[in-house]
């Protein structure tokens, strides 16, 4: 894998709080970024606190301050994020990084699909919205406020952020692949719905899970963005060093039942 000929420019960057071993199995496309580095002790990898960044705000955007970096610092033709535990692969269970996407699959997989994200999960008996909103005590509000915003910045999109809502299965993470032009446009739109967000809602009082609310909004407006494009989106499997043999298997059997 270390050997990717590849015509176009693909960076992939790797999300990263802590220093992790980067495994030999990747290709070199994959770039860990530090994300939240501000203030905090370098871990030998990109910065998300170079450049304009938004790094001081990840407490509660997540992995969204490395998305801001990438898109406000990187030139390539393809740009993509994924987690130090999570990526993507062309097969399930790959617990050992054995099948992840090089730069050669990703930019095939590009000829015909605009963007790659994680296969959806499905949530049951709850919608989108009734799912987010069963987290917290807040969040009912808060979604409500970031429906406003759509509505009130992006009105052609509302009718798109309603009926990814009423959806039973979701994408999640944070993560995709696709062009930098494409993810660009993307990053104009969701950073223009978050700050209104973020101008209308105290988070003050939240305590650290709740105050991740940025990002945890992020995994949800992705799908709505990606939904009301009607982009053509090719699902690949979560390779991840974390998950049990039993979270995967029920991923794996949901596929198979949709």
């Amino acid at each position: 894998m270390k050997g990717d000929r590849i015509m176009s420019e693909i960076q992939v960057f790797v999300a990263a709080h802590k220093r992790f071993d980067i495994s030999p199995r990747l290709s070199p496309i994959y770039r860990p970024l530090q994300v939240g580095s501000e203030g905090k002790e370098p871990l030998g990898f990109l910065q998300d606190d170079t450049g304009e960044h938004i790094s001081h705000k990840n407490a509660s955007y997540c992995e969204l301050t490395g998305l801001y970096w990438i898109w406000k610092n990187v030139q390539a033709d393809v740009v993509g994020l994924c987690h130090y535990r999570r990526y993507f692969s062309s097969v399930p269970l790959d617990r050992h990084l054995r099948h992840v996407l090089t730069g050669e699959q990703i930019e095939k997989i590009l000829e015909k699909y605009d963007v790659i994200l994680p296969h959806r999960v499905h949530l049951g008996r709850r919608t989108v919205k009734e799912q987010f909103e069963a987290h917290d005590a807040n969040n009912q509000r808060d979604l409500a406020t970031t429906r406003r915003a759509v509505e009130e910045l992006f009105p052609d999109y509302l009718g798109s952020f309603d009926e990814v809502m009423a959806m039973h299965r979701t994408h999640q993470c944070n993560m995709f692949i696709m062009s930098k032009e494409r993810a660009d446009a993307y990053c104009e739109w969701l950073f223009s719905v978050l700050a209104y967000v973020e101008q209308h809602t105290d988070i003050s009082n939240y305590n650290a899970v709740q105050k991740r609310l940025f990002g945890y909004l992020g995994e949800r407006l992705l799908h709505v963005w990606v939904h009301h494009k009607k982009l053509r989106v090719c699902e690949k499997w979560f390779a991840s060093t974390e998950l049990s043999m039993k979270t995967v298997c029920r991923a794996v059997l949901d596929k198979f039942k949709h």
